[in-house]
């Protein structure tokens, strides 16, 4: 029996849930940007040696960019939305609604010029060139879409009057409205996304802050909750898994942690990242929906960020041989009734030359880059390890690039006879793109790791 159709026994019929705020939230180019993820990643380079030397270098260049059309003083480092109107004398905060209407004209004018420009160089260049490039034009609805939500997020109040403006003509910006225009210019020109500039991006019913130096939420991964959601109602309340911790690897935005404490009302989630500047956006993300005592950062790779921190796992602090040795065991034993991850894995070459602008050019390599055979590096580290920090029954929760890979991660925890329930679940798309499963009884699990020592 082939792989892909054992793989698929007994899973559920996919949640049919649509999460209203995403779908009316979620931007556009999320959509558009999740296609990363997918085999039908556009080309938006050549692909040669230099490549990686030239990445490195445009980063700085494209940060500087960054902070001068986008403020990072430390009363903007939230989503544009919730941004408080200056009441300086900045008179460029305030612009009448004829004004605005003429730079929504022109913002939309700049779209169709823009897609007339592309389609023209596209065109030239595939018939001029042995090479085709796909240059991958944005769909003008998108943009479209992009445009109205840019505009109700930086009106105050949306766009309606206070009792202290008596102008009923004018109408108060979160924003300069040169900075406004330069934020929309980078968009069109640059293909710079709108979740970074706008510091803002939808996961489910939560609205989190985003910056580069993270991935965009994905709606795709939205999933990975769901799953969690099915699961806590099943087994979520037998006595040795009730109340315990669970774990989401490779945190980023904090996205799926802050989902798990704040939807599933878990009482106690970690949150691990390699990456400094990723903690620092998910530390802002936890303050600003104040789960600070749910959701603890730890900082390392993969499951050395728990042996690294193992001191954070400690009971509160004793006295006492008998507390001392407990304490000492927990140190040692780290378990979690769940484990949730999107790690990178996209395969290398795919990074290289085939991703949309707007991800290959801005979001963090580090975040996509699966490295390894067929973008599998990370999620094979992952998946060695997994038994050793779950509890028994405990449930785990992967997203990969799908397909083969998919199928791989599948037979890799099927075949270590560690795993019970060990499903391939499909996207919004229907690519088999979730792996799903269950650790099984203790004794299994340390029959298997006496069989690797030795």
């Amino acid at each position: 029996m082939k792989l892909s159709k054992i793989a698929r026994m007994l899973s559920p019929s996919q949640s049919s849930h649509t999460h209203l705020s995403s779908a009316i939230r979620t931007f556009s180019k999320t959509t558009q940007a999740s296609a990363a993820t997918s085999s039908s990643l556009c080309n938006s380079s050549n692909s040669n040696n230099s490549h990686e030397r030239r990445r490195l270098g445009q980063k700085q260049k494209q940060r500087r960019e960054h902070n001068s059309c986008c403020s990072t003083s430390d009363s903007n480092r939230k989503p544009l939305i919730e941004r408080e109107y200056s009441n300086s004398k900045n008179s460029e905060s305030t612009v009448s609604k004829e004004e605005l209407l003429r730079w929504k004209s022109w913002a939309s004018k700049k779209i169709l010029d823009n897609f007339r420009s592309t389609s023209t160089t596209t065109t030239t260049s595939v018939s001029s060139s042995k090479d085709e490039k796909n240059y991958d034009p944005v769909d003008a609805s998108s943009l479209h879409t992009e445009l109205e939500w840019l505009i109700e997020d930086v009106l105050v109040n949306n766009g309606t009057n206070d009792s202290n403006n008596n102008n009923n003509n004018e109408v108060k910006l979160r924003m300069d409205f040169n900075a406004l225009t330069a934020l929309w210019e980078k968009r069109i020109d640059d293909r710079y996304p709108i979740q970074y500039l706008t510091n803002s991006s939808q996961f489910r019913t939560l609205l989190l802050y985003v910056a580069p130096g993270v991935l965009i939420p994905r709606p795709e991964t939205e999933l990975l909750i769901d799953f969690a959601e099915q699961h806590l109602k099943i087994y979520g309340k037998k006595p040795h898994l009730k109340d315990k911790p669970w774990l989401d690897l490779g945190t980023g935005s904090g996205c799926l942690a802050l989902a798990l404490a704040k939807e599933l009302e878990l009482s106690k989630v970690y949150a691990s990242d390699f990456s400094e500047e990723a903690l620092d956006i998910a530390r802002i993300n936890i303050e600003r929906l104040k789960v600070e005592d749910k959701v603890t950062l730890l900082q390392g790779s993969w499951f050395d960020a728990l042996t690294d921190n193992k001191n954070v796992f400690l009971t509160s602090a004793t006295s006492g041989k008998e507390e001392e040795e407990e304490e000492e065991e927990n140190k040692n034993n780290i378990k979690f009734a769940g484990i949730v991850s999107n790690p990178p894995y996209i395969p290398s070459d795919i990074c290289a030359n085939k991703l949309q602008p707007e991800v290959g050019r801005y979001e963090p390599m580090s975040a996509l880059d699966g490295k390894g055979d067929n973008g599998m590096g990370d999620l094979d580290i992952i998946c060695k390890s997994l038994h050793k920090f779950l509890l028994p029954g405990g449930f785990l929760a992967l997203e990969t690039h799908g397909g083969e890979q998919a199928l791989r991660v599948w037979e890799t925890l099927w075949n270590t006879n560690l795993y019970e329930d060990v499903r391939v679940r499909s996207d919004f798309s229907g690519v088999d793109r979730f792996v799903t499963a269950r650790l099984i009884d203790t004794k299994k699990v340390d029959s298997y790791k006496n069989s690797i020592s030795h």
